[in-house]
């Protein structure tokens, strides 16, 4: 768990430094097409993230990278675009994107696979900030924009297919966790983000989210809050969980289950920061500490999205 803190916190480091500039960085007012989901781009073999990326927002384009430093971006501003609200989990109300300070778009991750009939994919995977003129990404409660775009082997180029520049803010100091791809069904990719979140020191709480397509459009269709938890910079230790997830094979051609399992430490001075189904059977104990299992299992409902199953229940020792 320590380990998970200093890593965090090196991370804090890392996105809040500036690396000196002669002038600040500069942004380029980019035309309203750029957010149309209806926009034609062809990219050769081999796929370049970054060089898809300048093509889909030519703005100003910097690498400001240092050793192990990574920190390539786009500046832009989009004067003539219609505003759209979209959802921060860290925020109960909405925000503006474009973000009138202009936007920094930074590339996230390409994720690769192929389909049963052996048609190959690239999703393009990419992270939008506000505008800052050092480069920095900063504010740990304010996740960064996910957007993506899906291309499609054809012919011996890469056809963009799909293309949605902002889904909403996941994560903090303004990055979105990397998407992790996951089969939920017949050659049906959805995304997982796994984030960690909470005050300075710690605990940091984990949350799950899943993005799929459903609807003609990407969104969030699961959410898992408080999955695991670190420990805190008190004398006195916290509670801590760890997570893991999966989504196994079943008769279910879309949308399989999905399972999480939860394993950590109860603590009797801690009983309200377990999860709910752990406290009751916990504080029964009337033990100083012990060890638990929580594994819930969601289950995907039509116009709702995943759904926690009744009946989950903790496994005390």
């Amino acid at each position: 768990m320590k380990q998970i803190i200093t890593g965090l916190l090196l991370t804090l480091c890392i996105v809040t430094s500036s690396f000196a500039q002669d002038e600040e960085l500069q942004k380029k007012n980019l035309p309203d097409t750029i957010l149309s989901p209806i926009r034609v781009l062809e990219m050769p073999e081999p796929f370049d993230g970054q060089k898809a990326l300048q093509q889909l927002f030519p703005g100003k384009y910097y690498n400001l990278s240092s050793g192990d430093y990574n920190n390539e971006l786009i500046s832009w501003e989009c004067k003539s675009c219609e505003t759209q609200y979209l959802l921060d989990v860290n925020e109960a109300d909405r925000y503006e994107f474009p973000y009138k300070e202009g936007v920094a778009t930074r590339l996230l991750k390409v994720i690769s696979y192929t389909d049963s009939s052996g048609t190959k994919y690239k999703m393009l995977t990419f992270n939008h900030s506000w505008y800052d003129p050092d480069g920095a990404q900063t504010s740990r409660f304010t996740g960064g924009t996910l957007g993506l775009a899906k291309f499609v082997l054809t012919g011996g180029k890469w056809v963009m297919k799909f293309y949605q520049p902002a889904i909403g803010a996941y994560g903090a100091f303004s990055r979105c966790p990397e998407p992790e791809p996951m089969l939920i069904g017949h050659d049906q990719y959805a995304f997982m983000l796994k984030m960690q979140n909470g005050g300075g020191g710690g605990p940091f709480s984990t949350h799950l989210f899943l993005i799929a397509g459903t609807g003609g459009e990407y969104k969030e269709v699961f959410a898992a809050y408080n999955v695991g938890r670190t420990e805190g910079p008190w004398e006195e230790p916290n509670a801590t969980w760890d997570v893991k997830y999966s989504i196994p094979e079943s008769g279910k051609r879309f949308f399989r289950d999905i399972i999480v399992t939860m394993k950590g430490e109860y603590l009797a001075n801690d009983i309200e920061g377990l999860p709910e189904e752990v406290q009751a059977p916990a504080k029964a104990t009337g033990k100083k500490k012990g060890h638990f299992t929580l594994t819930k299992r969601y289950v995907f409902k039509w116009g709702k999205g995943y759904q926690a199953a009744p009946g989950s229940k903790a496994i005390l020792d």
